[in-house]
């Protein structure tokens, strides 16, 4: 009796063990004819006319009937009589995927949700709700441009990474921020910090900046963010860094920073747009180009000029804001210069940057008052 049993249980395992081979070979054989006609259907006509019906018949698990109900990529569903055209292109599309494709597919979309609910449970600090108020906090006058945005806990960038610098940041500063100071901002960090959101291949790193003609420039001053030695430390890293010409970050630029937190402290809070500018330079009569430095073995591009766009809302209740455009060489200018040689029309700087700021009042040239800074900023200079 026992060997009878015996005898069962091998005959099965063994039929078991054909049948799954047999399904194992007919899924790889079909999804090496898939392979081989997808690559004819590129150089003949005749086969890519008749896609669908070698589809259909190589297709082992049979088409999708007409009744039911499939859900497409973006987890929608196409349901009988309704967008039908849609409907009939999924149709098509999952009729040339093998069942060794699908299953592929359907183990990366698993994945990747399953890395999404991941970090963004445990990696996000705080609830979305808010995340959404911490960045509508700080563009509440827009975004000048969508290009890879970054959000961080004083300023929000957008970041070009055939440059690898920022294309614009935005920052609002607050006067209470400006009353406080941290003591553990009386150290800066001996190197700027990498921001492993950005693939190293398009960020900057400190080898760009050593024996070059350029320092790093903060384009939000870690000054503005004293009172908190995390947002002070944000500031470092080098998405928010460019090349600056060393005289022009001592002097005029400082000079503009500190007339920011003069403009915070006098009204409670500024929005200030910055970033950098490649202006054309005339060939001839008729041509112009754009040149401009490349620093270093990631090629990290030198700005010819910068802008910083200041916004305050009006505080005799006007419907529009009250603006201030600045736009700056990226060079040794004569630190004896007042700013009200380097104001700006806004609309110039978005013509130039390819960026679209609020619409407000442009603040007159005469009506702006501009103090030097003070030897406590010059001794804080980054």
């Amino acid at each position: 009796m026992s060997a009878l049993m015996s005898t069962y249980v091998v005959a099965s395992l063994c039929a078991v063990t054909g049948v799954t081979f047999f399904i194992f070979g007919a899924l790889v054989q079909q999804h090496i004819s898939y392979r081989k006609i997808k690559s004819v259907m590129v150089t003949d006509p005749y086969v890519y006319q008749c896609r669908k019906h070698i589809f259909k018949a190589l297709s082992l698990l049979g088409r999708v009937n007409k009744g039911s109900i499939v859900n497409n990529a973006k987890g929608k569903s196409i349901v009988p009589g309704e967008n039908a055209t849609q409907g009939k292109q999924f149709s098509e599309r999952q009729d040339s995927i093998s069942v060794f494709d699908q299953f592929i597919l359907w183990s990366r979309t698993r994945a990747y949700k399953a890395i999404m609910y991941m970090t963004s449970s445990v990696g996000q600090e705080g609830y979305p709700h808010e995340e959404i108020a911490h960045v509508a906090g700080i563009m509440k006058y827009g975004f000048p441009g969508m290009d890879e945005i970054h959000v961080y806990k004083n300023f929000i960038l957008s970041y070009d990474r055939r440059n690898r610098i920022a294309h614009w940041v935005c920052e609002h500063v607050k006067d209470e921020c400006l009353k406080m100071r941290d003591l553990k901002t009386l150290h800066k960090p001996n190197e700027y910090l990498m921001d492993n959101t950005i693939p190293p291949m398009f960020s900057a790193n400190m080898r760009d900046f050593r024996n070059s003609d350029w320092v790093g420039g903060h384009l939000a001053s870690p000054q503005n963010y004293k009172c908190d030695v995390l947002r002070f430390m944000e500031a470092y890293k080098f998405p928010n860094i460019v090349p600056i010409n060393r005289g022009l970050k001592n002097h005029i630029w400082l000079h503009l920073e500190n007339y920011v937190r003069e403009m915070a402290l006098k009204f409670g809070s500024v929005y200030v747009y910055t970033g950098p500018l490649f202006m054309p330079q005339r060939i001839t009569f008729r041509n112009w180009s754009i040149r401009h430095h490349v620093m270093g073995m990631n090629t990290v591009a030198v700005p010819t000029h910068f802008f910083k766009v200041i916004i305050r809302d009006d505080q005799e209740g006007g419907d529009l804001p009250l603006m201030e455009g600045f736009v700056v060489p990226n060079a040794d200018v004569d630190k004896e210069m007042d700013l009200r040689s380097f104001l700006c029309d806004v609309h110039d700087i978005e013509h130039f940057a390819g960026l679209k700021f609020c619409d407000g009042y442009q603040r007159d040239q005469i009506d702006l008052p501009v103090n030097a800074p003070s030897m406590t900023d010059l001794r804080g200079s980054d």
